[in-house]
């Protein structure tokens, strides 16, 4: 995953707090009382109470005095970057109100920054804060909002194990291309309909576009450079051990846990001596032996006793260990 630089962040916040204070005095009057104590407590004490916030910027750079860690705006800002690049395991985040609350929140101030230019030649910036889906270097704040929805719905996916195929739409373009820290575009051209891709597109019943296959997204992802929105921690196996349901869920999970921390197909391929369309076929729900489950596990960083375990209670024709 990628985002700007938290300065950056926080210059772009600066710019937004203050095109919404332009917008909030012109409705209410530049003059007025309540004009001077709206620039104050949105732009912090640099703001001079007896000019508007027009009259105060003339350029980009002028921004730069003004305070605005003292706004919801800035925080919510805040608590979505800390989210992004903390590094607790994906499997311990609680994620709580964070998607109804702080993210929606985020996407409120975002809708209401000012598009024009009518108040302040500094209107002209806006097009920082629309949503391009698109890496978030590139566009600091919405970069940065798309980038923890991003990592939220992953870490409703992996919390959520198994996953129901019935509800589940998979992972949208926008947030594969997050999580990968690559632009929207050339993540299309790794999501294909017909197998022919690395990721298997699902279309969705409800007709709202088209999601990535779980398991296809992650296997692609763990080969990304940039794919490091967290790993699982070594307890989530065994949790995920207690839920699996089905054979292809005891499948999945080795690939889950494998691919989420980093661990290519090729690299269980190589670790555990096995070929590649053995092994992905495996995390597809194709279950070989039990000795094959022992090597997979430990590819895979598994407690290869638990896996074969769990493999042998799922798997009735799987070979025994000898």
């Amino acid at each position: 995953m990628q985002t700007a630089i938290w300065n950056d962040i926080e210059s772009d916040l600066k710019l937004g707090a203050f095109l919404i204070t332009v917008a909030a005095q012109s409705l209410v009057g530049d003059q007025s009382a309540t004009s001077g104590n709206l620039g104050k407590a949105a732009l912090g004490h640099a703001y001079d109470a007896k000019r508007s916030a027009a009259e105060q910027v003339d350029y980009l750079e002028d921004l730069q005095v003004f305070d605005v860690s003292g706004t919801l705006f800035w925080k919510v800002a805040r608590a979505c970057y800390d989210f992004v690049h903390k590094e607790t395991p994906l499997d311990r985040i609680d994620t709580g109100d964070f998607q109804s609350d702080t993210l929606n929140m985020m996407t409120y101030f975002l809708s209401a920054i000012p598009r024009d230019s009518y108040a302040t030649s500094m209107g002209v910036h806006a097009d920082r804060f629309q949503e391009r889906r698109d890496r978030g270097d590139e566009s600091p704040l919405p970069g940065l909002q798309l980038a923890a929805a991003a990592k939220a719905n992953l870490v409703d996916y992996l919390q959520g194990f198994p996953s129901d195929p019935e509800f589940d739409l998979g992972f949208a373009p926008f947030e594969i291309a997050a999580l990968a820290g690559m632009n929207i575009s050339s993540v299309r051209n790794f999501v294909g309909p017909d197998g022919t891709k690395p990721i298997r597109s699902m279309p969705s019943e409800l007709k709202i576009g088209v999601y990535g296959d779980p398991l296809d997204t992650l296997e692609w992802l763990a080969g990304r450079r940039n794919f490091n929105a967290g790993t699982l921690s070594a307890d989530w196996p065994a949790w995920a051990a207690d839920r699996a349901n089905t054979i292809e869920d005891v499948g999945a999970l080795l690939g889950i846990y494998a691919w989420t921390n980093r661990i290519t197909t090729d690299a269980l391929a190589d670790r555990s001596g096995l070929p590649k369309k053995t092994v992905r076929a495996w995390t597809r729900g194709e279950i070989g032996s039990i000795d094959e489950a022992i090597a997979l596990a430990g590819a895979a960083g598994i407690d290869p006793d638990l896996y074969a375990d769990l493999v042998a209670h799922h798997a009735g024709g799987a070979t025994a260990r000898i």
